[in-house]
């Protein structure tokens, strides 16, 4: 009797051994298999990291040689240092950053310098040519005071195309606000304005590029405004509360009714979205407006016009 329980006992043992093995194998084969949720993010991840900028959004940092060295309204020429402002808050893991240049330029002055030290090992792309535009889903242009006319006329065409625009003073000095241009502005028949100092400026709309202010009707902002003034084909989201606050550069134009200085505004341009600066690069983004995106507004800028999710 005693062997008998003691066999009883060995099987009973042996049983409990082969379920737990079961289970276990059950739990492997089951809950971590390749088409698991959680081994597909890691070989999502391991994919994502064996072909670098697949799914990022492709953005490309206009830099011009004609907007550093030429035509300005200051005492000296203008630079590179407002071109790239927008750059140290585009870093991120969504984005891949390509430098846009004009022609014949990636030899010249301060270029070379700013490229090896900002976009190593990237080719710059050919801001004349269209096939290079076709590259990228989104042009940052936040200081281009001087623009050729081959260039001017190929970011015009690609954003028709579907380029996203994040765009400040572009051509403003040269060719100055003429048809292509005010597209791309996103108004008619802009004029240039100023003001050295802030002003109040107002929240106008519900959009997400306001953040946390978004909704806030008549909330106001201190801003420096330096932009595009005239008839906004788009919809303003910031608003010059008080015109009468704002120079403008051309001396036979007046505020007329309707005409406005927006330091933020969106637009579009055929199947491209625009989003349009109003205010001073001198200052970094203004605070307000960073806070309102938890220091991710630019970031923010380049999503919406990608047409992605605001992370």
């Amino acid at each position: 009797m005693p062997d008998k329980k003691k066999i009883g006992l060995l099987a009973a043992m042996l049983l409990f051994l082969i379920t737990v093995g079961a289970a276990v194998f059950v739990v492997k084969v089951y809950l971590f298999s390749p088409g698991s949720d959680d081994s597909a993010g890691t070989a999502q991840n391991a994919a994502a990291e064996a072909q670098p900028g697949q799914s990022q959004i492709q953005v490309g940092i206009l830099l011009s040689d004609f907007s550093a060295t030429g035509p300005h309204r200051q005492s000296t020429p203008y630079g590179y240092q407002t071109q790239l402002r927008a750059l140290k808050t585009l870093r991120d893991p969504l984005i891949h950053l390509v430098p846009v240049i004009e022609p014949n330029t990636a030899d010249k002055g301060a270029l070379p310098r700013i490229l090896r030290q900002n976009f190593p090992g990237e080719v710059p792309l050919d801001a004349s040519k269209l096939d290079d535009l076709q590259k990228i889903d989104v042009l940052v242009s936040t200081a281009t005071a001087n623009v050729h006319n081959d260039v001017t006329g190929a970011i015009w065409r690609r954003v028709g195309q579907g380029m996203g625009l994040l765009q400040r003073q572009l051509g403003y000095l040269t060719p100055g606000y003429v048809a292509r241009t005010n597209d791309l502005a996103g108004f008619t028949d802009a004029v240039f304005g100023w003001n050295a100092n802030p002003v109040d400026c107002e929240v106008v709309a519900s959009h997400p590029l306001l953040g946390d202010l978004s909704g806030q009707i008549g909330k106001t902002i201190s801003l420096v405004p330096n932009g595009a003034v005239g008839r906004l084909k788009g919809i303003p989201l910031l608003r010059v509360r008080n015109m009468r606050q704002v120079m403008l550069v051309a001396a036979d134009h007046t505020v007329g009714t309707g005409e406005y200085l927006y330091p933020l505004y969106v637009s579009q341009l055929g199947q491209g979205r625009i989003v349009g600066i109003g205010y001073t690069q001198g200052r970094d983004v203004p605070p307000e407006l960073e806070a309102a995106h938890h220091g991710r507004f630019y970031i923010h800028c380049v999503e919406w016009l990608a047409g992605k999710p605001l992370n």
